[in-house]
């Protein structure tokens, strides 16, 4: 049965699912998440031998944009957990399109609501398939099955008001995620200031947030951010982009130092 979300939450949170991470405190951000719609190459990322493999849908790769989706169920789940309100755990979520648009702040319009359809298209037909080991001792409390090793980001019904548009989501979510979301070591708490933010600066955020602490900043190459944000671009290209954007210190909680004869960008979480 499907557990009713209500909005506003207390937090907004973030899970780490697309974090791989070896003995050795190194990782590897696996993000499936494009800057715009229409990319359709196949993202492979691998570390030793495990691997994500993130296979787009038809219409392409999930955008960052619709991400926001992801971010609104996991918010539900973590607050939840945190709150110990169990019966509010589920993997199926149901909730009213309006408190999702203005969740992340969208308008009201046509064009607002056409976009959340084509989002959700693009989040269900996006495959993904790993080897990474899903957590122990995290398990659904409505019986959903396992996915195992390859799974899609989400499921949907749509329910429509009379004038047309969605008026109502019923999302399914995979164990994978679920179970992340609801282990309180692989959430983390995002700026409300994030989705203001345009695409580019979002995916930044979100890759350094899950991999720079407080007390060990994060030192990355322009080549290894090119990789992971926009590789569909060329590197020049994004080159100049990142170190024009990046220098102004507009990504929320971090402050930014670049290395521009070394190519490299140094995170830094601020107190």
């Amino acid at each position: 049965m499907a557990v009713n979300i209500s909005a506003p939450f207390e937090r907004i949170y973030a899970s780490d699912f697309l974090i791989m991470n070896d003995d050795y405190s190194d990782f590897v951000v696996c993000n499936p998440f494009a800057l715009s719609a229409g990319e359709s190459v196949t993202r492979r990322f691998e570390m030793d031998d495990r691997f994500f493999e993130v296979t787009p849908a038809a219409t392409g790769l999930p955008t960052v944009r619709d991400r926001d989706v992801l971010l609104y169920c996991v918010s539900w789940l973590a607050n939840a957990m945190f709150d110990g309100r169990d019966g509010d755990l589920s993997c199926h979520l149901r909730f009213a399109a309006r408190d999702f648009l203005e969740f992340s702040k969208r308008g009201h319009g046509g064009a607002q609501y056409g976009g959340l359809k084509q989002a959700l298209d693009r989040l269900a037909g996006t495959r993904i398939t790993t080897n990474l080991p899903s957590l122990e001792g995290v398990l659904p409390p409505d019986g959903i099955k396992e996915c195992g090793e390859s799974f899609n980001l989400i499921r949907y019904e749509t329910e429509q008001g009379s004038d047309g548009c969605i008026s109502t989501l019923n999302i399914e979510l995979p164990s994978f995620v679920y179970r992340c979301a609801t282990e309180w070591t692989q959430v983390c708490p995002i700026h409300p200031d994030y989705f203001l933010l345009p695409p580019f600066h979002r995916l930044i955020y979100m890759i350094v947030k899950g991999t720079c602490g407080t007390e060990k900043p994060r030192a990355v190459s322009t080549s290894e951010l090119h990789q992971l944000v926009s590789r569909q671009s060329r590197f020049r290209d994004f080159r100049k982009t990142a170190q024009g954007t990046l220098s102004e210190n507009s990504i929320p909680e971090y402050r930014i130092e670049a290395d521009v004869p070394n190519d490299k960008m140094t995170f830094y979480r601020m107190p």
